[in-house]
């Protein structure tokens, strides 16, 4: 008689078969995502937010991200760095093997170029250049992606499931509505290379991938306004509305895909040599798309692949439609992986001999792998040398302060001016308007909490305030002597920066 499972025991055995079913990619995504972000989590690394949010998750419900909020009851508020960036891989690798299930990838090769153009992406660069969000972030990745697999497979409970779990990945982050959008998108270019499908079934199918988005927006909102109303929390606080009419918002979405794809916006492409296989790689999947379709000479089809051709860049960046453009950053933009999805689901699909399109895909693949992989490590290094500098900077200047005749355990601090000059941003290395490593690692917002914090000086009183005063004005500023002033009246020293 065989014994009988637990619900637990059932789950272990099914992610035991899928793990077998999918080793391949599951392990390369491991392998690259290591190789990638490593240093990062081996390093204690630094922007100016991660100082601030070093005990908690940033903006949660302020920015409408109650999600965020959610993931605090299971991930800490700590900025952990291998803990965190352990679960994240392990979530992102899942994720990858989602895509690969998803779209019926079956090249071995073609899966290790998707598993580590995914994994190496600069997006998450910046995602780990913000640690204290990361593994909430890859909650959130997986979260959108497992909508995307389980609306496709059908069924009122599935769809139901799948809305709540992309209204959730939006609650930790509304970029994540690319990632459906792009890859249901793709799921449309899917379904007009099958021969056997019909233009009128796609249109329909359509209709519901853009329902179900609707859908899952309506409920994020809800229940963002919602939380607003219960708690107070401020909403408008961090605008995240789109303030741009529609013809402005659609012509910067289609603008900034182009300057992403080649010319290095976002860092996303971030060398000729990648420029090059960005556009090898829309030469595969245009020539892939012709290869595929125009033989079937079906003219809705057709007319289907140019609309979709037309509405997939804006897919990829809808969230230009409902953001404000100020918000929008490399970290946004994450759903421009689906140009890497869509490259090898398209040449994975084609035949005839020599398979040159499948070739060339993974020759692109592997080139931007690489590129990646570099960049992430000397985004890594950028990181680690500010905050070297940065560190060096404020000990010095604290030991300095301290050394002011007058002062004591009771004195205040007053650090006035928002530039510290003098500080290196190491411009050698070119982080492309990659955000995390902000050329301004300390700033007028996060130096007291870089000196409690990085320096453990809490033992006294700091301000940061704006004196108008003549004796103020004729201080030189820091490091010119004269620019700490002790204001023994007031038991307050002045440091003056420019």
């Amino acid at each position: 008689m065989d014994k009988k499972l637990s619900l637990f025991e059932n789950f272990a055995v099914y992610a035991e078969n899928k793990c077998r079913e999918y080793s391949l990619t599951l392990c390369a995504s491991l392998i690259f995502g290591f190789l990638a972000h490593m240093y990062a989590f081996t390093n204690k690394l630094v922007n100016a937010d991660e100082t601030s949010a070093l005990f908690g998750k940033g903006a949660t419900v302020t920015s409408g991200r109650w999600g965020l909020e959610i993931t605090s009851w299971f991930l800490p508020d700590y900025s952990m760095p291998w803990i965190f960036g352990l679960v994240s891989v392990l979530l992102l690798a899942v994720s990858v093997c989602m895509i690969v299930s998803i779209f019926e990838i079956r090249s071995p090769l073609l899966c290790l170029g998707l598993s580590g153009t995914i994994m190496a992406f600069p997006a998450l660069v910046g995602n780990f250049s913000f640690m204290f969000t990361s593994a909430s972030y890859a909650m959130a990745i997986i979260a959108a992606v497992a909508s995307v697999w389980l609306f496709e497979r059908g069924g009122k409970w599935r769809a139901v499931l799948a809305v709540l779990l992309l209204a959730f990945s939006l609650g930790v982050y509304q970029a994540y509505i690319s990632v459906a959008s792009s890859f249901f998108v793709l799921l449309l270019f899917k379904r007009l290379m099958d021969a056997d499908s019909r233009a009128k079934d796609v249109l329909i199918r359509g209709i519901k991938y853009v329902a179900m988005l609707l859908v899952s927006l309506v409920v994020y909102y809800a229940v963002t306004f919602t939380v607003e109303s219960i708690a107070g929390s401020g909403y408008q606080e961090y605008e995240v509305m789109a303030q741009t009419g529609l013809v402005r918002s659609l012509l910067l979405a289609y603008s900034s895909f182009v300057r992403t794809a080649v010319s290095g916006y976002f860092g996303y492409v971030n060398s000729t040599l990648s420029m090059l296989a960005h556009l090898l790689c829309a030469l595969v999947i245009v020539v892939g798309l012709g290869s595929l379709i125009l033989p079937q000479r079906d003219k809705g089809k057709t007319l289907l692949t140019i609309a979709l051709v037309i509405i997939y860049p804006l897919s990829v960046n809808c969230i230009y439609l409902i953001a404000s453009v100020d918000i929008i950053h490399s970290l946004v933009l994450f759903g421009f992986i689906s140009v890497y999805v869509f490259t090898a689901m398209v040449a994975d699909r084609v035949s005839g001999d020599p398979l040159l399109l499948r070739d060339a895909a993974v020759l692109a693949l592997s080139v931007i792998l690489a590129g990646s992989i570099f960049y992430a490590n000397k985004i890594y290094l950028k990181m680690y040398l500010q905050y070297e500098n940065a560190y060096a900077f404020y000990n010095t200047l604290m030991a300095e302060v301290m050394d002011t005749p007058g002062f004591n355990s009771d004195t205040v601090v007053d650090f006035v001016g928002s530039d510290a000059g003098g500080i290196k941003v190491f411009d050698e290395i070119d982080s492309s308007m990659l955000t995390g490593p902000n050329e301004e690692l300390v700033n007028i917002y996060t130096r007291v909490d870089f000196i409690r914090y990085y320096l453990g000086l809490d033992l006294y009183s700091y301000m940061e305030d704006e004196i108008y005063a003549d004796w103020f004005y004729e201080m030189p500023s820091y490091p010119d002597e004269g620019s700490i002033v002790m204001r023994e009246q007031e038991n307050r020293i002045i440091v003056k920066f420019s």
